[in-house]
């Protein structure tokens, strides 16, 4: 062993060594070394050369199954599989590719070495990605998420995170793709790895463009340019420049959308990139079309068919066929077109791709019916139609395996937790779950009761009334039965009153279970001594709700009105609570207007509002605040619910969006994110709208949302635990005798 240990401490940093130290590493390789150490070498020369003499690298490879002894089953072998499969992937001949990943991964595995393995699964996850074989990418990527995990590689943790990202964007898998960028941008902001980032800005960006929040998408997107170009990265810069082409094409802005395009085309063809030249040639080939400049789109059709052709790129090649199909048709060459798309309904019928089938399918029928063959047409748009069936089911089923995805995650995470240390915090969460469930079960059951209840008390009354009905008409031949019946009424009502009093029990009781939900008052203190929370409910349970918690070096803290009050409105509050918690704490996502979209997304689908007959419309309206105490800044969404901040003497009112979350099915939903500098000593003020829509006053009005205004101009000078007092007594002036109209929260923060 000791014979072993300086060459085994030499190869451990021999990837990072110079041009110097790779010629020491040569002249090791002519000494006399013994097997196992000249196989060391020899694993550092391929890892060394891989980017800058692939040929090299082959050359080690192949002496690496020399050393193998024909024995297939060793790490040598391995490591020259793997290395050669790297090189046939440099050398762009993706065939041969996979089966040499493939036999260094099988291996590895049977090995048990964590370390090959995690490599050569992460090179399949790429390949079939390539491929476009998004399932048997997404289990590869898996795999070696696993194991990265195992080996504590956080760059490969990071880099596998971000293409689960592009695999789920890709499966219109948005809920799942996001959590995957935002854990890959966490990993890198705490390696403090600048390379790559854009990749994972990218991919934000191209989901918030599919989601149709298009200021986001422009916002990601950009900011993807500068990391891009500021670390001279060739194809990440042309990715980018192609993406945002992309994104001018959607919005409309054809001309600058041929203007990325060309850039990303002249970057590729400095640095050779075939792919990503069959890309642009295709984008700037669709422009063309558009523009019906039918020569020029021909032109660049074909030579990304070519490039497309020639790199295994089906599903580009498909749609290429589609573009050549409408240049075709608009010439009134109705055989060609019919031609090219059917080839491309081949190729999508391969890699089963229903977006293009139905594209397809939609083509066709329209050629068919412009050449008058209206068999042909009705075939077509019955398949067409058939497509967008199957689409519109899988997306029905879709949010069962997004959820099965995600107790994925929460098992991967559990996992990781363990290797760490953290015990403790799984079993905290498996609590907080249990307890939710218990909650959510008992909230059912005394719905469910007091319905019962609400129908036999309605039963029993109507049932009196008759009774009463029927002695009024014989009262003066029935006297005595009029003693008898006074009796009954008596005993009717005993239950009645027993019975209001269930009724009363079980909604104490889920206040309680309500009221065990909200953060403790204290907690709050912690993190903001000089603080108050006014919250009166207008019934026993509440509609609306605070929620708090701590992440990372922040502080987020979130006024919450939902849909009704009461019963109703409390159930909500249940679901809104479990949703924040799973997708702040569970996620670590800390962007107040990206929590406030996923939980509009995740409302919508667990309310069943995504189909846009649903007769269902609840939702809620929030006003989420997200404090970084160090660097002074506060990021504030709000929907409906205003941000009031005292600062410099001084009101002013930070406006929310006009949109509520869930309850409607909006195409388009923006919300966004003020980002605002404070001193010490502000104030920051939340409010339901219960305060302000109270009626009262000498003449029974509204409060109305200026007077709420000026009465916190009155009182922000105050000491905060007077500051409550003044808010209560200032209603309960203004109310007088008139009952409560809803629930009403009040937060008060002094920064």
């Amino acid at each position: 062993m000791k014979a072993y240990f300086p060459i085994i401490i030499f190869l451990l940093f021999a990837h990072s060594l110079s041009s110097q130290n790779i010629d020491s590493l040569e002249n090791l390789l002519t000494s006399n070394l013994n097997k196992p150490d000249k196989i060391n070498v020899l694993i550092s020369l391929c890892e060394e050369y891989r980017t800058s003499d692939p040929n090299s690298m082959r050359l080690y490879a192949e002496e690496l199954i020399t050393l193998s002894d024909g024995d297939s089953s060793t790490n040598s072998f391995a490591w020259a599989q793997y290395y050669l499969g790297d090189y046939y992937y440099i050398v762009d001949e993706s065939n041969q590719t996979e089966k040499y990943f493939l036999s260094a991964y099988e291996i590895f595995k049977n090995r048990e070495n964590a370390i090959g393995a995690s490599k050569a699964a992460a090179s399949l996850a790429n390949i079939y990605f390539f491929f476009d074989r998004y399932k048997t990418s997404l289990s590869f990527a898996e795999s070696a998420l696993d194991l990265a995990y195992q080996t504590n590689n956080k760059e490969l943790q990071s880099n596998l995170l971000s293409l689960m990202c592009d695999i789920y964007t890709y499966m219109e898998q948005y809920n799942l793709a996001i959590q995957h960028c935002v854990q890959s941008l966490k990993i890198k902001e705490e390696l403090k790895m600048v390379k790559g980032k854009e990749v994972t800005m990218n991919s934000i960006g191209l989901i918030y463009q599919e989601l149709g929040s298009y200021k986001k998408a422009e916002e990601y997107l950009f900011k993807a340019l500068k990391l891009a170009e500021k670390n001279a990265q060739p194809y990440n810069i042309a990715t980018t420049y192609s993406n945002i082409g992309n994104y001018f094409l959607v919005i409309g802005e054809t001309e600058k959308a041929l203007q990325n395009f060309q850039n990303a085309m002249q970057i590729d063809s400095v640095s050779q990139d075939k792919i990503g030249l069959a890309y642009s040639f295709f984008d700037i080939g669709k422009i063309y079309v558009i523009n019906k400049q039918f020569d020029e789109a021909l032109s660049y059709l074909n030579k990304a068919q070519v490039l497309a052709a020639s790199q295994n790129m089906p599903e580009l090649l498909a749609r290429i066929g589609i573009e050549k199909g409408e240049v075709f048709t608009s010439r009134s060459e109705y055989q060609k077109s019919v031609s090219v798309i059917k080839n491309s309904i081949s190729i999508a019928q391969k890699i089963n791709s229903t977006p293009i089938l139905k594209d397809c399918y939609q083509d066709l029928s329209k050629i068919y019916d412009e050449m008058g063959d209206k068999n042909n047409a009705l075939i077509y748009m019955k398949l067409y139609m058939l497509e967008s069936e199957r689409k519109y089911k899988a997306e029905n089923i879709k949010s069962i395996a997004e959820i099965e995805a995600i107790y994925k995650i929460d098992q991967k995470e559990q996992e990781i937790d363990l290797l760490k240390k953290d015990n403790a915090i799984k079993e905290l969460r498996a609590e907080q779950r249990t307890f939710f469930i218990a909650a959510l079960g008992i909230g059912l059951v005394l719905l469910i009761i007091l319905i019962i209840i609400l129908y036999s008390r309605n039963k029993i009354k109507n049932r009196t009334n008759q009774a009463l009905r029927e002695q009024n008409s014989a009262i003066q031949e029935q006297k005595e039965e009029i003693e008898s019946q006074k009796e009954e009424l008596a005993e009717t009502s005993h239950k009645l009153s027993i019975q209001n009093r269930q009724i009363t029990d079980s909604i104490n009781y889920a206040k309680q279970i309500q009221d065990s939900l909200l953060p403790q008052v204290q907690t709050i203190k912690e993190s903001f001594p000089e603080s108050f929370i006014f919250y009166r409910a207008r019934d026993i349970v509440s509609g609306d709700f605070y929620w708090y918690t701590k992440i990372e070096n922040k502080v987020a803290i979130a006024l919450v009105d939902c849909t009704g009050h009461g019963v109703p409105g409390a159930f909500m509050t249940v679901l809104a609570n479990s949703l924040l918690n799973q997708i702040v704490i569970e996620t670590g996502i800390t962007s107040p207007d990206l929590i406030v979209s996923l939980l509009d997304q995740k409302i919508q689908q667990n309310l069943h509002q995504e189909n846009i007959n649903s007769s269902n419309t609840d939702g809620l309206d929030i006003g989420l605040l997200m404090i970084d105490k160090k660097k002074k800044t506060l990021e504030f969404t709000g929907t409906k619910i205003p941000l009031y901040l005292y600062q410099n003497s001084d009101i002013t009112i930070i406006e929310p969006d006009r949109n509520s979350v869930g309850s409607t099915q909006l195409s388009e939903k923006d919300f966004t994110k003020k980002e605002i500098k404070y001193n010490e000593g502000d104030i920051i003020y939340l409010s339901s709208d219960g305060y302000q829509d109270q009626f009262g006053g000498s003449r029974n009005k509204k409060y109305m949302k200026s007077n709420f205004r000026l009465l916190l101009e009155k009182i922000a000078q105050k000491p905060i635990y007077e500051q409550e007092s003044l808010i209560e007594k200032e209603f309960i002036n203004w109310r007088g005798s008139t009952p409560q109209t809803d629930d009403i929260l009040v937060i008060g923060l002094k920064l």
